[in-house]
């Protein structure tokens, strides 16, 4: 059933006589839109750097993002196989590639940074146009510079048409390993602690090349997430699936123009329980997920009704939305309906794409984010213990740039205030857009902050993009502190476009700590884990995941913003074993490692930080 309003159900038609002509969009440009001359101008504002510098400063402190990729020596392009012209039909499939990690893969106690590459496309002619099939592995040097390691690493590849990128420690070992989607076969490489990883795939079972009953057609996995979902002490394996996919359908000249994902059939995700000796075991069927059809692009484990027991949310385009509700007994109900999760507040399914996570009223309760396509809102879901309501209005999303195409998305404090703000990629999905006579709309876009105000409404931030303003065609994005500086910086991947580091230049202006955690019953990772911090101001509650944002991969590390606090009072930490812990009286501006069941001290991987004068 929809969600409710006052005065019962809002349709699509009581909303245009409510408030004028708009249209409910999707993931193509067939569909009916939003009249131009409908949207407000300050919601349809092109940003530019003019704009951005002339802007009001919003975050507490003055933040500029700085793309430092030249200087930090990362210059890797993802390529899609796409001819990327406004001339010439787009597969459909170029689309939705690529993905971003942003992980300690050395335990050095730095972040580095890997991404996957796309490609040729599967049925490219051999002898074709050459495109790269090399992703990359940075490993950063600690001076603000990263060295190429893939090839030291054996991550060069090619593992398929790669999209997306998630990472964890699977065996409990101390060491990161990272798994791949890609259309062809996805590859779980193994980390051996000596900077080198071995492809674990086929013996760990996790290829995800043939979903039973789809036969003909290719499987097209994007976004994956690791989650412990029966607390066990091991990490399984959700894999999100697009659309059914083959070369013939592809090429079909009846498609038209503009392939939209109405025309082809929808797909099943899958889900891979961890044995606990190095393999997984299938249990899609068994977890009764066997039924559930969508066009899925992300997926983030979450424990929407506080029992302990980590759940599934997972956005489709043109379909509703799944919220997978664990039973504690390795199985799962969609819940999404009547918890308010799967449709817009219209009533409708939209292109659901990136999402972000967040406790952005400090209630103590993870609610949720999702980018969808231009046209169309950002969503909102205010958690209110269990159910969901729809806030994208009344948080001030709604107002956001309407003309701008979200993929990538995260919640961070980026100018550590104590209140979790919002970056969204933005890039449309096809270069002929601009033939679509679609005002406002373009191929390239600025990226958006949203700077979270602290009373429930977001104000757009334009001032602090810095060369975030500079149009590009952003899939993947993750945020983490590559420098260690105390600020959250921001990774991306664009279609056909270079791969771009930004340094968050003044966020450490306001005092901050960070938490590392370590599991022992629980998982290594301590994934499912909740954070909550007590200050003077407040209460703060963050959780650790590993997935989010759109087939990217952020810091599992925790960040909390103090703005002018210089003493933490108090740390909670529920632990996915269910063990508590508190502690009290911890200094700013430190990084801290937690293990599970020990005392909380000064992160060992990392140098102390000079105090602030």
């Amino acid at each position: 059933m929809p969600q409710i309003l006052a005065g019962g159900p809002l349709t699509r038609r009581s909303f245009v006589l409510a408030v004028g002509s708009i249209a409910v969009v999707g993931c193509n440009f067939l569909r009916s839109r939003q009249d131009p001359a409908q949207i407000p101008a300050a919601i349809s504002t092109v940003i530019t750097p003019a704009v951005a510098e002339s802007s009001p400063q919003i975050a507490s402190v003055p933040v500029t993002f700085r793309d430092v990729s030249r200087a930090a020596g990362v210059s890797w392009t993802f390529n899609n196989g796409s001819p990327n012209n406004d001339t010439t039909r787009e597969p459909f499939i170029v689309q939705t590639g690529g993905g971003v990690a942003l992980w300690d893969f050395n335990n050095d106690g730095l972040l580095d940074i890997f991404a996957v590459q796309g490609g040729p496309l599967p049925y490219a002619p051999a002898g074709g146009v050459a495109f790269s099939t090399q992703n990359v592995l940075y490993r950063n040097n600690g001076n603000g510079t990263f060295t190429d390691v893939t090839r030291e690493a054996g991550l060069l590849g090619p593992t398929g048409y790669g999209q997306g990128v998630s990472v964890a420690d699977y065996n409990n070992d101390g060491h990161l390993d990272l798994y791949i989607t890609a259309i062809g076969g996805n590859h779980l490489y193994r980390n051996n602690g000596d900077g080198t990883f071995t492809d674990v795939t086929e013996s760990a079972g996790v290829a995800d090349k043939f979903i039973p009953g789809l036969h003909g057609h290719m499987c097209w996995p994007t976004s994956s997430a690791w989650g412990d979902y029966d607390n066990d002490g091991f990490l399984d394996l959700f894999v999100c699936h697009y659309c059914q996919w083959s070369p013939e359908i592809d090429r079909d000249d009846t498609i038209g123009q503009f392939p939209a994902p109405m025309q082809f059939p929808p797909s099943h995700c899958r889900l891979y329980h961890n044995n606990g000796d190095g393999t997984f075991t299938d249990v899609t069927d068994r977890a009764n997920l066997q039924g559930l059809w969508g066009k899925s692009l992300s997926a983030v484990w979450i424990d929407y009704d506080s029992d302990g027991w980590p759940d599934l949310f997972v956005t489709n385009d043109t379909m509703p939305n799944f919220l997978l509700h664990n039973n504690r007994d390795g199985t799962f109900t969609n819940r999404a309906v009547e918890a308010g999760a799967a449709y817009d507040r219209m009533g409708h399914a939209t292109a659901s794409m990136g999402i972000g996570v967040s406790d952005y009223l400090h209630e103590g309760r993870e609610d949720l984010f999702v980018v969808n396509y231009s046209g169309e809102s950002k969503t909102v879901l205010h958690n209110m213990g269990g159910v969901f309501q729809d806030a994208a209005q009344s948080s001030g999303i709604t107002d956001a740039n309407l003309h701008f195409l979200g993929f990538g998305l995260e919640c961070f404090d980026y100018d550590l205030d104590g209140w979790p703000d919002i970056i969204i990629g933005n890039g449309h999905v096809s270069p002929m857009v601009a033939k679509a006579a679609i005002d406002g709309e373009t191929f390239a876009q600025s990226q958006l902050l949203l700077h979270n105000q602290g009373d429930g409404k977001f104000v757009q931030d334009n001032r602090s993009l810095g060369d975030l303003v500079v149009p590009r065609v952003t899939r993947g994005l993750a945020v983490g502190d590559f420098d260690n500086d105390g600020d959250v910086d921001v990774v991306m991947v664009s279609q056909q476009g270079p791969l771009s580091l930004y340094r968050n230049d003044g966020g450490n202006r306001n005092n901050w700590i960070t938490l590392r955690l370590e599991g022992v019953r629980s998982n290594r990772d301590a994934v499912g884990a909740k954070v909550t911090i007590v200050t003077a101001a407040g209460r703060q509650t963050q959780w650790v995941r590993s997935g989010s944002s759109y087939c990217s991969h952020s810091d599992m590390r925790l960040t909390f913003g103090l703005k002018g606090e210089h003493h933490v009072l108090a740390i909670e930490v529920r632990w996915p074993s269910a063990k508590r812990q508190r502690f009290k009286s911890l200094s700013a501006n430190r990084f801290y490692w937690l293990r599970e069941g020990a005392a909380l001290v000064d992160d060992p991987r990392i140098p102390k930080l000079p105090s602030k004068s």
